[in-house]
């Protein structure tokens, strides 16, 4: 199956770029991998534009896929981490490259399922993984992701330097595949219980009607919201969000509209929330995405 996923890829995201032959690995997983080059872009704070003859700078992920949590498709990822790299794209002139997609199920928790999997691959290491997982204590199913990094193999240094990690790190990004953006009257079994919002759902607005969207039952007071815009976009957008997460300076403080973002930002005592700005900069503090550039040292 994902073999045919990262056929896909290469042509989705990254046409052109080549590709190297399958390599058979060990229990629990096949790993398929290909290899880029790319030319630098000069940091922006607006939206990047890239030249078509010159391929965007990359940022490296292998994907890991908790069985124990649910099974990923392969469509639905392609889709998913083309979205993805498009935001990353437009924000920063980076890209996504996917090395390998590898199913299993961890006998422990995820840091030290990553750590393995880390400790047993041939290069190339990734800058970040993927882990596609309820998380510890269920916390990426209620959140819809968190991340963290762990210290890189021995001799591998990370060409994104996170301002508070450093080099040598890994960076994680734990992602609930299923998250039901602005679901609409689920119980906490995930049992769709009534046709109104119940327990604070739709923004804290109790009666709020749920309607049909993306295959599900969501907020009919979201469904205009960009996150709602395509069944794939809430996790494609966590992508982005959790992985520039080590590199602020102030941890769950580097959302957007935040006291701190605010103060580093420059924002003054005039400054008004806007959610359409909330959502291009996928609920992270724009200064991040400076900082995310600025760390890329070759």
């Amino acid at each position: 199956m994902h073999r045919n996923l990262l056929r896909g890829l290469v042509v989705l995201i990254i046409a052109g770029w080549a590709c190297a032959a399958p390599v058979p690995t060990a229990s629990p997983a096949t790993r398929t991998a290909f290899v880029e080059t790319a030319s630098a872009i000069a940091p922006t704070t607006e939206t990047v534009t890239v030249e078509a003859t010159a391929p965007p700078l990359s940022f490296a992920i292998s994907i890991l896929v908790d069985l124990d949590s649910e099974s990923v498709p392969a469509e639905g990822l392609a889709i998913a981490l083309e979205e993805a790299s498009t935001l990353l794209l437009e924000r920063t002139g980076f890209v996504f490259t996917l090395l390998e997609v590898v199913e299993g199920r961890p006998t422990d928790s995820i840091g030290p399922w990553v750590s393995d999997y880390l400790s047993g691959k041939a290069p190339p290491i990734p800058n970040g993984v993927v882990v596609f997982s309820y998380g510890e204590h269920d916390f990426a199913r209620s959140r819809g992701g968190y991340s963290f990094n762990i210290p890189a193999p021995a001799g591998f240094v990370n060409a994104f330097v996170s301002p508070v990690a450093g080099g040598r790190s890994v960076y994680v990004a734990v992602l609930h595949w299923g998250h039901r953006f602005g679901a609409c009257g689920y119980d906490e079994s995930g049992n769709l219980v009534s046709e109104v919002a119940i327990d604070g759902q739709c923004r804290n607005q109790p009666g709020t009607t749920c309607t049909t969207h993306n295959g599900y039952s969501m907020c009919s007071n979201v469904v205009d919201d960009p996150y709602a815009s395509t069944p794939t976009y809430f996790v494609a957008a966590n992508f982005v969000h959790e992985f520039l997460h080590p590199f602020g300076l102030y941890l769950n403080y580097d959302h957007y509209g935040t006291a701190e973002c605010r103060e580093v930002m420059g924002w003054g005592s005039e400054w008004v929330f806007s959610d359409a700005e909330a959502s291009y900069w996928l609920n992270m503090c724009p200064y991040v995405y400076d900082n995310f550039r600025a760390s890329y040292r070759p």
